[in-house]
């Protein structure tokens, strides 16, 4: 029965942070396509959920005084990595591309989170890796190219980037800190440093201004927020390639909403190859990879 609860909670908290990070490319994407810059809509966003994240830090002041100068330090590298290696490229990518587009070829994350665990962990890279790899790129061939020549666009490459970087710093690096820690004293502390860091390249760049729709930055804000909470929350439940599998729903999401709201939509082939991605990651958990 506790083993059941667990499962349950694990799938309740990963299905609703496939759902919030769906609902914030989807504003994201509408924010850029209206005049908001990259590099200036993520430093608001990251300012914006600083003020609840502090709230969180405060409650966990004491456990974070509690941790080794390695972890504190830990802490502060993910941050700085996560506000360029994800939080703006993930901008840079939406400006270039299709909220759409990018939610299924992110799902490449799988084949470089397989890399890297062979590279950090000394995990064999076996048949079955190899079967899903290959059909994540096949999937992502057919997404950007149409079955057409390959001819990556600049959106392809930020959000191919983006993946690789998620791929070590989300689900190598901040699983390592959730199993350390309460999940808010991670989420909290990644996010104002990454806030912080953020707002110095910003600043030192000359890109940081006020931004031109507030009140939908601060619901991206909310979404991002909400996500960071229950995704971390369902790593203490369920396995990292479990969250990652999950993750796979996130595209569906995305064009669901996508239609409605910004009138983005895939050709039959793109089709097919969002569907191999999506249908391979759900392998990582059948294969246990």
């Amino acid at each position: 029965m506790k083993l059941f609860s667990k499962i349950h909670k694990g799938m309740f908290f990963a299905v609703t942070s496939s759902f919030l990070w769906a609902c914030s490319i989807v504003n994201s994407r509408y924010l850029l396509s209206h005049g908001e810059e990259p590099l200036n809509l993520t430093i608001w966003i990251g300012l914006a959920m600083v003020i609840p994240w502090l709230f969180l830090f405060k409650r966990h002041i004491n456990a974070y005084k509690a941790l080794s100068l390695k972890f504190k330090i830990y802490l502060v590298g993910i941050g700085i990595a996560s506000s360029i290696g994800i939080n703006y490229l993930q901008a840079l990518a939406l400006t270039n591309t299709s909220a759409v587009n990018f939610s299924f070829l992110y799902r490449t994350i799988v084949v470089f989170t397989i890399i890297f665990a062979y590279i950090f962990f000394k995990e064999a890279i076996t048949l079955k890796k190899w079967f899903l790899t290959l059909l994540i790129l096949t999937g992502s061939y057919l997404l950007t190219t149409g079955g057409q020549i390959i001819a990556l666009t600049r959106g392809d490459i930020y959000t191919l980037l983006m993946a690789a970087s998620a791929a070590l710093v989300a689900n190598i690096l901040i699983k390592h800190t959730v199993s350390r820690m309460h999940p808010d004293l991670s989420g909290s502390a990644i996010s104002i440093v990454s806030a912080a860091s953020l707002l110095i390249f910003g600043y030192l760049s000359g890109n940081f201004t006020l931004p031109v729709n507030l009140l939908m930055i601060l619901v991206g804000a909310a979404f991002s927020f909400t996500l960071t909470m229950a995704r971390n929350r369902a790593y203490t439940f369920s396995t990292a390639s479990f969250v990652t599998m999950i993750f796979s729903l996130t595209p569906v999401f995305v064009a669901l909403l996508s239609y409605p709201l910004l009138g983005e939509r895939l050709e039959p082939v793109e089709i097919v190859g969002g569907a191999l991605i999506v249908g391979s990651t759900f392998l990582v958990e059948k294969f246990k990879i």
